[in-house]
């Protein structure tokens, strides 16, 4: 059975094999969240070593932010678990790996939903979701993103403009990009 412990944040070790990264944004959205409601998830721990597992990004936004770390009494909850490092990396691919990513259409809906209430200004998006004017533009209007049946299309890999034609390569500012077989149309 698992407990929580609530451990000094400046006693935790960061990996030397993390392989995770939050853009600026979403590191901003996840900053307002620490200060608003706390830590909601604990930290995975290695019990032997104090390396965290999961949850580095949030460790270094409270070692990061006086006033978050103030919040939290200079504690984060943790979970220890009792692995050698092989395991605690394979720990660390999943957890992360196992959350996806976050489907602009299903966005879409909460944002428009979180509009209607009248709770929320422009002002509250771009603070608490980091969002543009733009973006917040885009995610208002229902009509822009169109519905993919998620679970059974084959997404490119990597980002191609729609514009391209299939089958060719486009070339701006010294890049190339050539268009993937199963990319939208």
């Amino acid at each position: 059975m698992l407990s929580i412990q609530y451990v000094e944040a400046s006693s935790l070790k960061e990996p030397s094999w993390n392989c995770t990264h939050i853009l600026r944004p979403d590191l901003i959205v996840l900053a307002d969240s620490l200060g608003t409601f706390g830590i909601l998830s604990p930290l995975i721990v290695q019990s032997s070593t104090n390396v965290v597992i999961d949850g580095t990004q949030r460790l270094r936004l409270v070692l990061g932010n006086k006033h978050i770390l103030e919040s939290l009494g200079g504690v984060v909850p943790v979970i220890y678990v009792d692995v050698d490092e092989l395991d605690a990396m394979i720990i660390h691919v999943q957890t992360n790996r196992g959350r996806g990513s976050i489907v602009a259409k299903k966005l879409s809906g909460i944002v428009r939903m979180l509009s209607k209430s009248k709770k929320f200004s422009e002002s509250d998006f771009s603070k608490r979701f980091a969002m543009k004017l733009l973006e917040l533009e885009l995610m208002l209007d229902p009509s822009i993103l169109k519905h993919r049946d998620i679970k059974n299309h084959t997404y490119s890999r990597a980002w191609v403009p729609v514009e391209a034609p299939p089958g060719t390569i486009e070339k701006g500012e010294g890049i190339s990009i050539e268009r993937p077989p199963n990319a939208d149309r």
